[in-house]
């Protein structure tokens, strides 16, 4: 039996392996549908073999939708490495699948994926160290690449200078305009911050830092008014609705 699959689910589908996954209510919002239309529309990918039959909760909530080793592999075009959801990745994933859905929607060409970047990095021979890759990067809509990091958790001091200084040389070799740091809570802001503040930044990429849920909260009050069941669009996004100086903090262009 074959099935017909529209743009929006081809969009869709090549974006969930670009991203790994996502818990079903994250397709539904990328989807911008209601929960139980979401379940009729993975149904589908998963009667046509585009996702996985296996129903995985690697944390408490939705089961997470993900496509199959081959349909990753004929969406992206390369060979990819079999993935599932585990529990120690599941919070960072989604929250890198949601910001880009905040900054660029369904747009597929103007976001590269960590998963695309670790693919052009390819095997790294033994006794070295793989390169820092990115979270993800996208185009602004003044037509300028910013690299991505979402931080959900504190790293020390060390390990936090080390990771920006990685984050921002490999940002400046890829000619980006800047990096962001989009952090989950005071102490993840702390200690991009602290790490920021002891490191030359002449000549570097511009850095920014702001609040992953404040982003998140203006994408799904962005949705919730925009009406039901949109097309394809793009959603609005760049550096400068976020920016800050250096690495000060602003919220609506008020300090936090």
């Amino acid at each position: 039996m074959s099935y017909r699959l529209s743009p929006r689910d081809m969009a869709g589908l090549t974006i969930l392996a670009e991203m790994y996954g996502a818990p079903r209510d994250v397709v539904a919002e990328m989807l911008q549908v209601s929960i139980n239309r979401a379940y009729r529309i993975t149904a589908k990918w998963e009667a046509a073999h585009m996702i996985s039959d296996k129903r995985m909760r690697p944390v408490p909530g939705p089961s997470w939708v993900f496509p199959t080793k081959a349909a990753a592999e004929a969406l992206l075009g390369r060979s990819v490495r079999y993935w599932v959801p585990t529990p120690k990745m599941a919070a960072h994933t989604k929250a890198v699948f949601q910001l880009r859905l905040a900054l660029t929607g369904l747009d597929l060409d103007r976001w590269i994926s960590e998963r695309a970047m670790r693919a052009e990095v390819g095997l790294v021979k033994a006794g070295q160290a793989r390169p820092h890759i990115h979270d993800g990067r996208y185009l602004t809509a003044a037509g300028d690449w910013w690299a991505v990091e979402v931080e959900l958790t504190a790293k020390s001091a060390a390990a936090a200078r080390s990771s920006v200084a990685q984050a921002l040389e490999v940002a400046r070799r890829a000619d980006c305009a800047g990096l962001t740091y989009y952090c989950r809570g005071d102490a993840v802001k702390n200690a991009i911050r602290t790490a920021a503040a002891g490191l030359d930044l002449s000549g570097a990429p511009k850095l920014t830092l702001t609040d992953l849920d404040v982003v998140l909260a203006k994408k799904t009050e962005t949705s919730s008014s925009s009406g039901p069941r949109p097309g394809l669009r793009v959603i609005a996004g760049g550096a400068a609705d976020h920016e800050i100086s250096q690495v000060a903090d602003r919220n609506d262009g008020k300090a936090i």
